[in-house]
């Protein structure tokens, strides 16, 4: 993979894996905020499978809730028309929630997400309402009540759902974060910064970007970059483990060759290695697409709902993309109820790439790719400081953080003492940047008049000789998500389960598909998209 990167670049690279790190618990967010945070994850995965729809396409799994991280952390160092396209861009344009607001639900979404003990307590209303299974339980103690044999030859310390986000920015060596982006990327998430020489030692940061993101995804990633232009300012690499065992495990030995039809069932077919299934299940029937909506639990709180059109085909699978929004998905997950099922569905090993530049144009977030237009100026400075006397108040930080005048001004005056400030016609942000006794916030470009002859005046000009804009080049994505029988041994007792039921639901996965991996309690689609053809 070549990634090409001319001066002043950013390379975004999110990574995700699936087969979960704790951060600062004083971070925190309203219930509501919450909601509307992981339901704005949910409608950009949306746009995202209809903006990387391709015909020729065998699967399009992406991890939406890893690329929603990814640009979290471009908001949180951005102004102007970039920060508005950003804002768009994540769905947040007509929200009542600022951005502190949003930036502390994403730090305590994250938390929720890797810890044992969220925060939330979310009721699962299939799960509550479960009268299919026969055993009792609170919603909350659901994991101690129902204990699962343990599997053959199993540690004791291996743990039956794993998830880990992790955050990586890797800046070129003789450029500083800004102290508050970088307070804030910390504590809220749970970055890890390194300073890399691109220019002299290029192969040596790219084997030390690839290695950290091999150590975030238990060895399963190997590599993302292989070739960084020695120009490269910014690397950001976000990474999304997941390894979770179902609930019930599928019957090991019922894996084998059966048909499954690409192009609907009325074209030729081919054979794919299926799983089966038998037991209760959460379904709904989707009456308005005429689709079958099933959900296969995994232990704790994730499960994997699949989306399966009657006599599904790409062009249904597409129509039913259309269709998914957050709402919609809440109200059918509110609606599902658990039945004997019979489920047959696919073996899978995938791995998709997925360059997300164009992805973002489409969906209008375009400045951030553009030298003269992105300001991302609040990323990597070496102009503004914390302040002093201990540790500051992360909202405090935050309001530091907004894009407007005020604080525009307020960073002159900290690093330029008592000067004169006034307004200055710019068309873009950049041309106000170029001026190291410039600020622009609030699409207004503040300039400091006769600041006074001294050491910080120096040593703020002699940084602003070395400053160059900062954008985006490249964006890439690349998932590899592993679906197999995997669990606990309980097969036999499956297998009898099969031969006494008769199901109500026969839920066979051979045709086209629509999955999302939902973390419960949080409501964060993990991994997101459409399969066509489930062979490697």
């Amino acid at each position: 993979m070549r990634i090409l990167a001319p001066v002043g670049l950013v390379v975004l690279v999110i990574i995700s894996y699936c087969q979960g790190q704790n951060q600062d618990s004083t971070v925190g967010s309203t219930p509501e905020n919450l909601a509307a945070v992981s339901q704005s994850v949910t409608n950009l995965a949306q746009k995202i499978s209809l903006a990387i729809a391709n015909p020729k396409s065998k699967t399009e799994i992406f991890s939406p809730v890893s690329i929603a991280g990814a640009l979290s952390l471009l908001l949180l160092g951005s102004g102007g028309a970039t920060r508005d396209e950003l804002i768009n861009v994540m769905g947040f344009q007509n929200s009542r929630l600022s951005f502190t607001d949003i930036h502390k639900s994403f730090g305590r979404l994250f938390q929720d997400l890797v810890s044992n003990e969220p925060a939330q307590n979310v009721n699962i209303p299939w799960r509550a309402n479960d009268k299919c299974n026969n055993y009792d339980y609170d919603e909350e103690d659901y994991v101690q009540q129902k204990p699962s044999s343990p599997q053959r030859g199993r540690r004791d310390t291996e743990k039956p759902v794993e998830i880990d986000v992790g955050n990586g920015i890797f800046a070129v060596t003789g450029r500083e974060f800004d102290p508050k982006y970088q307070y804030i990327a910390e504590k809220i998430y749970g970055i890890e910064t390194q300073y890399l020489d691109f220019e002299n030692r290029t192969q040596f940061a790219v084997r030390t970007i690839n290695d950290w993101v091999k150590q975030q995804t238990r060895g399963k990633i190997t590599e993302i970059v292989s070739h960084l232009n020695p120009d490269t300012m910014l690397v950001i690499a976000n990474t999304l483990y997941l390894k979770a065992e179902w609930e019930e495990p599928f019957l090991r030995d019922g894996t084998k060759p059966r048909p499954f039809f690409p192009d609907g069932p009325t074209r030729p077919s081919i054979n794919v290695p299926m799983m089966v299934h038998g037991g209760c299940f959460p379904y709904y029937y989707w009456k308005e697409m005429r689709t079958k909506v099933l959900g296969i639990p995994y232990k704790q709180n994730s499960t994997m709902y699949v989306f399966l059109p009657d006599e599904s085909n790409r062009g249904k699978i597409r129509t039913l993309q259309s269709n998914i929004n957050a709402q919609t998905l809440n109200n059918i997950i509110k609606n599902m109820e658990v039945k004997t099922a019979s489920v047959q569905f696919p073996k899978m090993h995938v791995q998709n790439s997925f360059n997300l530049k164009q992805v973002l144009e489409q969906l209008g977030g375009s400045t951030i790719f553009d030298r003269e237009k992105s300001d991302l100026y609040r990323v990597l400075t070496n102009l503004t400081r914390l302040g002093e006397g201990g540790e500051p108040d992360i909202e405090d930080v935050l309001d530091l953080l907004e894009d407007n005048q005020e604080n525009a001004v307020l960073e002159l005056k900290n690093n330029f003492g008592d000067c004169i400030t006034f307004e200055k016609d710019v068309d873009t942000a950049q041309q106000c940047l170029r001026d190291a006794h410039c600020r622009y916030g609030g699409r207004v470009c503040v300039c400091c008049v006769l600041p006074k002859i001294g050491r910080k005046k120096r040593q703020s000009q002699n940084y602003s000789d070395k400053k160059s804009p900062l954008f985006v080049n490249e964006i890439m994505h690349k998932v590899d998500v592993v679906v197999n029988e995997k669990g606990t041994e309980g097969g036999a007792v499956t297998a009898t389960l099969l031969d006494r039921i008769t199901p109500l639901v026969n839920f066979k996965a051979n045709g086209p598909f629509l999955m999302l991996i939902r973390e419960e309690s949080t409501q964060l689609p993990l991994f997101y998209g459409s399969v066509y053809d489930p062979t490697p």
